[in-house]
């Protein structure tokens, strides 16, 4: 690849990462499906990188809190995502912690109630296996999940409502 081809490269490329936050396996990808050679392609990784156009820490954080806010995603799927996109385990552990509690126990409690609703006619045992199986598949922590639906579960046969409706 010549300069001049590295320099269209370089804009192109720049300009996508400053429209929304990328990792440099969505660059990698992104240079392959255009034909760039891999050395070439490491080369334009690393220089986005200098200049702060890639940045794990920040990638992980916004991918973590858009998971939770639009997809609600629980911390383990969001980890299990960001494991996939290569990014190192300290800007994983750091964008769990900066999630909010409050708001991420809201989208589990919501999450439940949702599903709850869309269940008709189950008993209690299916119920329940069908609410954790959910829950757990949206990455929330099982313990978490367990406790909830546990709770949940209560509180119906407290209000004298032992056959979900």
């Amino acid at each position: 690849m010549n300069e001049e081809e590295y320099k269209h490269y370089f804009a192109k490329i720049s300009q996508l990462c400053a429209r929304k936050e990328k990792c440099a396996q969505d660059i990698r990808k992104k240079l392959m499906q255009w034909n760039i050679p891999e050395e070439d392609g490491e080369k334009l990784v690393e220089q986005l990188k200098q200049l702060d156009f890639i940045n794990h820490q920040r990638y992980a954080i916004a991918l973590a809190r858009d998971k939770m806010r639009f997809n609600h995603w629980g911390r383990k799927k969001i980890a299990y995502a960001l494991h996939a996109k290569n990014i190192e385990e300290k800007y994983i552990q750091e964008a769990l912690e900066t999630l909010p509690d409050e708001q991420y126990d809201n989208i589990l409690e919501n999450e439940l109630n949702k599903k709850m609703k869309s269940l008709k006619g189950s008993d209690q045992h299916q119920l329940k296996n069908k609410l954790c199986q959910y829950l757990i598949q949206k990455g929330f922590e099982s313990g978490k999940v367990f406790e909830l639906v546990n709770e949940k579960i209560r509180e119906m046969n407290n209000a004298g409502n032992g056959e979900h409706k």
